[in-house]
């Protein structure tokens, strides 16, 4: 298959009408995190775009995320999956009534190539359940499938900071001390070392009702035609150029609003 050919992967169903029920009935969620949106001009009006985000704890708030999108723009937002979501029939259907599908990188290139706007967390678990010191610091250095999608799909990467997002949860008890138990083993061995949890604590099960902003900034249009895809060096180039363009945003939505116990 040639590097410009639409790929043929197939997606499953995504249902607009239950979709927009969903949105519907999250409007508690706009109550308890009074969410903003700041740079909506930055997203098109029509076409794909690969958008990147640091990752709040556990995802919780990429629903209101993808809220804003639909009552703001007019656009569904798609999002990737960890395998684990899609492991547990409860949480599965969930994803994918809000168009959330698992994170193949084939998929990911058919939905940009369908000119869907496509949301991805490069930080992974790793990122979502980091240390307190760690705070909005990207930690996007393994991963730069995200550039190779985006290349292959011909389509600009659009930087998002989430503010307040990585403030759900208290952490509790660390990673590294989860690990040394039993449980911690059995998880590390059973699923791997990245799903090991740290313990939270939030208001029970709930988050607490942090303020949600986020910024987006400007579309970064790829000078390089999908064969750069395979091309490291290019790879790495555009690599560096989108992780700082989305700390510089994460920093700057940090100094817009009060001093917040963050390191950078």
């Amino acid at each position: 298959m040639h590097m410009d050919e639409p790929t043929k992967t197939t997606l499953p169903p995504f249902d607009r009408h239950a979709f927009e029920g969903m949105i519907r009935k999250s409007a508690i969620l706009k109550q308890w995190f009074q969410p903003t949106l700041e740079g909506a001009e930055n997203i098109p009006a029509e076409g794909g775009a690969l958008l990147v985000s640091n990752h709040g704890n556990f995802g919780v708030d990429l629903l209101v995320l993808v809220t804003l999108f639909h009552e703001r723009l007019g656009r569904v937002l798609r999002s990737l999956g960890d395998r684990v979501v899609f492991a547990t029939p409860i949480f599965r259907d969930l994803a994918r009534t809000m168009g959330v599908i698992e994170g193949e990188p084939e998929a990911t290139v058919r939905l940009l190539q369908d000119d869907e706007l496509v949301l991805v967390y490069p930080g992974g678990a790793k990122e979502a359940l980091s240390a307190p010191e760690d705070v909005y610091r990207l930690q996007w250095e393994s991963n730069r499938g995200f550039i190779r999608t985006a290349l292959r799909a011909q389509k600009p990467i659009i930087p998002v900071a989430g503010i307040g997002n990585e403030e759900l949860y208290v952490q509790v008890v660390s990673k590294d001390r989860v690990r040394d138990s039993r449980v911690g083993r059995l998880i590390s061995q059973f699923l791997g070392d990245k799903y090991v949890t740290p313990l939270y604590m939030g208001l029970g099960i709930l988050p607490f009702p942090t303020e949600l902003h986020y910024l987006i900034g400007e579309p970064i249009h790829l000078p390089y035609g999908p064969e750069a895809a395979d091309d490291d060096e290019i790879v790495a180039q555009l690599h560096q150029q989108v992780t700082e363009a989305t700390q510089q945003l994460i920093y700057q939505g940090l100094d817009q609003r009060e001093p917040v116990a963050a390191n950078r």
